[in-house]
């Protein structure tokens, strides 16, 4: 039986009166299971599962897996865009959508992995990178300049959450028990100190480290 749902279309249309499933429901449904079991579990037979209904109901709504994948991304990518008007200073401005997007990245893991697939954008990714750009506009860089600067906040944000969303297991003296002080003497000295976990507070004071960088490269 061939797809019925058209070719992906980014705004919602109206649930038909009556009707117990749509598009955002499907989705909803998606990213629940996407974060408890991972993205590879997500599969129309699953969520059809999942709903109580047919799978060839769903074909109604989502035409195919990528769709239904950059679906999930950009609702996902909504929770970080900020509603309120961003902070006039840069450094602000950069701070919260940074924790915005750390907070979210750490929630839903599997956005990591989806986080450079190909295709186009939606709407709220749109608002996002628009958010960004704004947030270093007073930083009065060239176009290259401002997608450098951008770069840099969300690799580190990136970088970050993939680390609280996938610790490493065990301790860092268990992990390094082997190493030898005559041949590794910094890193047997480091080891003298418990490693911190990844959390809130070394974001937070990675975060600065990375503002601090900006400025004293790019500020005027």
């Amino acid at each position: 039986m061939p797809n019925r749902a058209s070719e992906l279309m980014w705004h919602r249309a109206k649930p038909a009166p009556g009707r117990k499933l749509n598009r955002d429901i499907v989705v909803s449904a998606a990213i629940a299971l996407a974060d408890r079991e991972g993205l590879d579990a997500v599969s129309v037979r699953r969520i059809a599962a999942d709903l109580g209904v047919r799978p060839m109901s769903l074909y109604t709504h989502i035409a195919a897996k990528d769709d239904l994948i950059s679906l999930m991304v950009d609702e996902v990518v909504g929770e970080i865009v900020i509603h309120e008007e961003l902070p006039d200073d840069w450094r602000a401005a950069l701070r919260r959508i940074a924790r915005a997007s750390h907070a979210v990245l750490a929630a839903h893991s599997w956005m990591l992995a989806v986080s450079t697939r190909p295709g186009s954008l939606g709407p709220n990714a749109l608002r996002h990178a628009e958010q960004l750009i704004a947030a270093v506009a007073p930083l009065r860089l060239t176009p290259a300049g401002a997608w450098v600067v951008a770069g840099i906040v969300n690799d580190y944000t990136l970088g970050h959450a993939l680390r609280v969303a996938y610790p490493a297991a065990g301790s860092t003296q268990e992990r390094y028990s082997s190493v030898d002080p005559a041949v590794f003497p910094h890193l047997a000295r480091a080891l003298r100190a418990i490693a911190p976990e990844r959390d809130d507070t070394t974001f937070e004071t990675g975060l600065e480290a990375v503002l601090d960088g900006i400025e004293r490269r790019f500020a005027i």
